[in-house]
């Protein structure tokens, strides 16, 4: 029976790429006008109409031209084979006139590309840029969308420092797809830049017995299929996707909140128990859950961190309760506020760390003045510690400076005041929910709570390289 399901299975897979598993590529056109060709990077543009570039740290990450407002997935899996068949129908409004664009999208095979019904010219470029030719030009201002159907085994991106992000085996036999910088890419086209927030999308077709978890709500699950939908905007780096054996588990937050937690085989419910208990500290700090539903999605792996998918964490074997609550955190400082570019990454990590210390102070842990204390007697002098700026660490470091981060929002606490800093806390992020924000819109946004001039301070513990003197410690 089972080699009889896996073979009606695979075959029927095998129609959305054709009669091939892997069929030839199209080829874009020879002849474009380049002044209407979108850019192979995503151009920050500040609100004033300043022009910021591309990201520093990866320039080729997004794409120009155009703004992503929903992504629908499609996708057949066979864990026998772990063949991956699936169309992805992009919904976006140009902004500008373009006669070709890009997507983002490593490995895989593409069968075909159609824009707004119409075949297209297509061709790939770089290690992740899928090239798109229409048939007729896009004028400026016009909605389209973008059907492509695709093929093939996903492979995890490896990332220095991070491990392997992006979709990737579990050992117990499924599969899984989170992580940062970059995940998405690895099993759907996508505009893979955090300044490009989208609805998101998942049907997703698997064999009797396994089940499929993703961002959002659980629409539907009928004869093996599963459609999931996130109608808050995510970022593409907080799309997550999990297909296994799962136990599924599902409760309600006090205030009215569905909970949907997923446990692969090997792992325990033990932590998720703790939910409810954070949620209520948090959203007292924070304010209300910015999602519709929450719950995660428990691995057997280690992984090097736990992931904070929006709504729907991905936690490895190593995971402890403050790893929860640090990924409860970053629904907020992290998710609802989305950064600008990489190199802004410390900004919401090191607040979502702080509310860790929060939450172990409120629960018998060290008092946060005392955890401060000790972590700067440990520092010392120490270059490494200090020589690493939080404003701009580096490519590949954007997420490893958050030891130093946690000491400046608590240092930031104690040179502003409680009243004001809470402020901060809560209603930074909430204002923040359209808008994607840096370093430098934290920077005024302190400044102008405090009612102080705040750059010494800044300068000291954002942008310093050396330990900030003692009036800021």
């Amino acid at each position: 029976m089972a080699v009889r399901i896996r073979r009606t299975f695979s075959s029927v897979t095998l129609l959305l790429c054709g009669l091939s598993l892997c069929p030839a590529v199209a080829h874009a056109a020879d002849t474009v006008d380049t002044d209407t060709i979108g850019t192979d990077g995503y151009v920050h543009v500040a609100p004033n109409g300043v022009v910021l570039g591309v990201d520093p740290y990866y320039p080729t990450d997004g794409n120009g031209g155009y703004n992503v407002a929903d992504y629908a997935v499609n996708l057949t899996y066979d864990p026998a084979d772990r063949f991956l068949n699936a169309r992805t129908v992009v919904t976006a409004t140009t902004t500008q006139r373009l006669t070709r664009f890009n997507l983002d999208l490593r490995g895989l095979t593409v069968s075909s590309v159609k824009v707004g019904g119409v075949p297209a010219s297509f061709t790939r470029a770089k290690e992740h840029e899928l090239v798109i030719t229409p048939a007729t030009g896009l004028a400026a201002d016009t909605a389209f969308t973008v059907e492509i159907v695709y093929c093939g085994r996903p492979q995890p991106e490896h990332t220095p420092r991070r491990g392997a992000t992006g979709w990737r085996t579990s050992l117990s036999g499924g599969v899984f797809a989170a992580g940062a910088p970059h995940s998405a890419t690895t099993w759907f086209p996508v505009n893979d830049t955090s300044a490009d927030k989208a609805t998101f999308h998942v049907k997703a077709t698997v064999p009797d017995g396994w089940a499929v978890v993703s961002n959002g709500v659980r629409q539907s699950v009928h004869n093996g299929q599963y459609t999931w939908a996130e109608e808050t905007p995510i970022t593409p780096s907080a799309t997550m996707i999990g297909i296994d054996r799962y136990t599924v588990r599902e409760t309600t937050l006090p205030d009215g909140t569905p909970v949907l937690d997923a446990f692969a085989p090997g792992t325990g419910t033990a932590l998720a128990r703790s939910l409810p208990k954070v949620m209520a500290f948090l959203t007292a700090k924070l304010g209300p859950y910015p999602t519709p539903s929450a719950g995660g999605l428990y691995v057997p792996d280690w992984i090097a961190y736990t992931h904070p998918s929006q709504g729907r964490p991905v936690y490895g074997s190593g995971a402890d309760q403050s790893a929860l609550a640090q990924a409860v955190a970053a629904q907020w400082w992290g998710n609802q506020l989305a950064i600008k570019m990489w190199r802004d990454q410390p900004l919401v990590d090191s607040y979502a760390r702080y509310l860790v210390w929060l939450w172990d102070e409120a629960n018998g842990g060290p008092d946060v003045e005392r955890r401060y204390q000790d972590a700067l007697r440990r520092a010392g002098t120490d270059a490494r510690f200090w020589g690493r700026q939080l404003a701009d660490p580096g490519v590949g470091r954007e997420f490893s400076v958050t030891d130093k981060g946690v000491l400046m929002v608590h240092a930031l606490r104690k040179h502003i005041g409680d009243e004001k800093f809470f402020v901060v806390l809560r209603e930074f992020p909430q204002i923040a929910v359209l808008l994607n924000q840096g370093w430098h819109d934290w920077e005024l946004y302190t400044a102008a709570v405090a009612d102080m001039d705040l750059s010494a301070f800044h300068n000291a513990w954002v942008h310093g390289t050396t330990p900030p003197p003692a009036e800021f410690r």
